[in-house]
């Protein structure tokens, strides 16, 4: 992972976060504490599954305006926000 920039759209808090995130390119993804955030291990998902589904049935927490994140920083990110929390 590198320094390429992210937003984070939404988060699941709790013990294993899971983050929704959005690359430069507007795809998003679900990027999983287990795999350590890591692209390469995470799901593609669109706009409605975010809104209807995370957001809507799964307690996520979405973020408006979404937090903008280096790969690199994702997992500092997730310890600064449980602190937070």
């Amino acid at each position: 992972m590198g320094s390429e920039k992210v937003k984070v759209r939404a988060y699941s808090p709790g013990r294993f976060p899971i983050l929704v995130v959005q690359f430069p390119s507007g795809e998003l993804r679900t990027l999983y504490f287990e795999t350590g955030y890591d692209p390469e291990f995470s799901r593609h998902v669109g706009e409605q599954w975010l809104v209807e589904n995370a957001i809507g049935r799964h307690s996520f927490v979405g973020l408006n305006p979404p937090d903008e994140i280096s790969l690199a920083g994702l997992k500092e990110y997730v310890e600064r926000r449980r602190v937070r929390d």
